[in-house]
């Protein structure tokens, strides 16, 4: 498994289309209170975890949630 993290700020000058990503292979990363806070190479923004499922979603610490219905 993956661990993903995107840049949420709004007017980064990253030139695609989509949102900037970072991701991390599971090997790499031996638990989430040992990794660096990661920032986009772009706007130097803090980059936040991208949600692996829906239902994982944390509005405060996790990017890309969407309001509950």
């Amino acid at each position: 498994m993956e661990t993903r993290y995107i840049c949420t700020y709004v007017h980064c000058s990253h030139p695609g289309t989509n949102r900037y990503e970072m991701t991390f292979k599971a090997e790499s990363i031996m638990d989430q209170k040992n990794v660096a806070t990661p920032f986009c190479p772009f706007c130097k923004k803090e980059m936040l975890l991208a949600p692996a499922v829906p239902s994982d979603c944390v509005h405060q610490t996790t990017a890309d949630c969407h309001a509950a219905d």
